[in-house]
């Protein structure tokens, strides 16, 4: 049987891989079977994007196949899959889900005017690979369940359930030719591949990212082990989210935990995924506002966040005053990219750095490891800027996209990218816009309002709440040290027309605000 793609898509599921494997050993060289992998429907009943596990073309018709691993139940209504990991409900009724799926494929294919009078014999199974089936209902025949039994001579069994489909009515006896495969084939395989190439691209970086945030642990437990740590790493490589873990541990050991950093967008982002009595988040100019209201004389751990932005002697004092035995002898963690993003508020003191580095043997240590961008936002933000972000990333992902245009050009390609986005069902809370101007000086004013009215301009309190369910907007220097899946950079001078002078630090943040997806809209400079 021939499969589309030729290899699993990307999937967590062993058991989808099992059953790709056993499809590919049935109906050898025979052209007229298909199977597609992971296929997503556009015309679900109840979804704006639906998935077919399984789909198999043949001359018998159109089948959809919903795959099930682990150990499988059903308590009052509800489906359960169990392994060695626990007990989780499914999302749905595998039968009805099988069902709809394929219903909303037949809706799609009867939209085609080349398609629409073509009857289409069709039907649906559910596979459990990993479970023996010897239960009975009314929602089901037991010939369209393969369990782990069938699974071991899958050809076999799907000469059967073809069979019990094809008795299931008189129309169902009538079989495809040739030339309707063929056109069938056509029509789905374009689908298949024009949505895996963006869309699922951006859900497996999500799903990468998680494991590496996993590894940044192992530099938790290093810091643990020391009272003075100072950290270096560029965008993407975990800071916040080692500062953040630290905070939440020392405040579980009962101390008074003091995080500080510059923005107040950071500070009130952070506050809502923080919680807890003992921790208190607060900008540099809140620090003695914050000891007061806490009724302390100072607080027993110090935590920095976005630490280049504090590289200067007046901010020092006011860290040193606000920790116990003051920064030569108080616990504290300070984490900075001082070679990367050091000018967007203060520019940084090199002094002050090399000062806190000296203090009574504090330990450092740099992150290596990007567990937020692509290779090829890696690669994009190292030959265009010259600038470093780690190594590793999360995963190939979607080709950075890039535009060069005059002003007029770039709303127009602007608005249709993000009609692309929202065609593709790329939600719209994974998408924020960044731009280097306030929203009224941008070239975001200037999109259609059909457009527009689907944008909310952050500010520093909304972003207590991000994502939003809207598309965001925010200029770069108030989104640094936050992310998104797809990010839109707008309102810049392409980096490949800087001179070495040249100050590259609003790219650089710019470029690797973005999990999954990075589009530039360079400003063309006349001349």
């Amino acid at each position: 049987m021939r499969m589309i793609p030729d290899r699993p898509f990307n999937t967590k599921s062993n058991a989808e891989k099992k059953i790709f494997d056993v499809l590919k050993e049935c109906f050898i060289g025979d052209n007229g079977f298909v199977a597609f992998h992971s296929l997503d429907l556009t015309d679900h009943e109840r979804k704006r994007i639906g998935e077919v596990d399984f789909l198999i073309l043949c001359k018998y018709g159109v089948f959809a196949f919903e795959v099930k691993g682990g150990r499988i139940s059903c308590e009052q209504g509800k489906w359960f899959t169990s392994n060695s990991r626990g007990k989780n409900e499914l999302k749905e009724d595998p039968f009805k889900q099988a069902k709809n799926g394929l219903e909303g494929l037949i809706k799609k294919i009867k939209k085609n005017n080349k398609l629409s009078s073509l009857f289409i014999p069709h039907g649906h199974g559910v596979v459990f690979p990993d479970c023996i089936w010897d239960q009975q209902g009314a929602e089901w025949d037991r010939p369209m369940i393969s369990d782990a039994k069938n699974v071991r001579n899958f050809e076999q069994w799907l000469n059967k359930f073809f069979k019990y489909w094809k008795n299931k009515s008189k129309l169902n006896s009538l079989v495809l030719q040739a030339e309707d495969i063929k056109q069938l084939r056509g029509f789905l395989r374009p689908n298949f591949e024009l949505v895996e190439s963006l869309y699922d691209k951006i859900l497996v970086t999500e799903e990468q990212t998680v494991k590496l945030t996993e590894d940044q642990y192992l530099y938790v437990d290093i810091a643990m082990e020391n009272q003075r740590v100072i950290c270096s790493g560029g965008a993407g490589t975990g800071k916040t989210f080692l500062a953040a873990e630290i905070a939440r541990r020392k405040g579980a050991t009962n101390k008074e935990v003091l995080f500080v950093c510059r923005s107040p967008w950071l500070k009130n982002y952070l506050s809502t995924r923080i919680v807890s009595e003992n921790i208190t988040i607060t900008t540099i100019d809140g620090v003695k506002q914050s000891i007061r209201r806490a009724g302390l004389d100072n607080f027993d751990v110090l935590i920095v966040d976005e630490g280049q932005d504090l590289f200067n002697f007046d901010d020092l004092d006011i860290l040193d005053f606000s920790l116990d035995n003051g920064l030569e002898n108080g616990e504290w963690y300070i984490f900075h990219d001082i070679n990367n993003q050091s000018d967007l508020f203060l520019d940084a003191n090199v002094e002050v750095l090399t000062y806190i580095t000296s203090l009574n043997n504090a330990a450092k240590f740099s992150l290596r490891t990007n567990c937020r961008n692509t290779q090829h936002i890696l690669l994009k933000v190292q030959e265009s800027l010259f600038m470093d972000m780690g190594n590793n990333g999360t995963g190939e992902g979607p080709e950075v996209s890039e535009v060069c245009l005059p002003r007029d050009q770039l709303i127009n390609s602007l608005a249709n990218k993000i009609n692309e986005l929202l065609k593709f069902d790329i939600e719209p809370s994974s998408i924020t816009v960044l731009s280097a101007l306030p929203f009224n000086d941008s070239i975001i004013s200037f999109l259609p309002d059909k457009i527009k009215n689907l944008i909310l301009e952050l500010d520093d309190y909304s972003v207590r709440n991000f994502p939003h369910p809207k598309i965001t907007f925010s200029q770069i220097k108030n989104f640094k040290g936050l992310e998104n899946e797809v990010i839109l950079l707008v309102d810049l001078p392409s980096p490949y027309s800087l001179t070495d002078s040249d100050n590259k630090t609003l790219h650089y943040v710019g470029m690797s605000r973005a999990r999954g997806l990075l589009c530039a809209f360079w400003a063309k400079i006349d001349g």
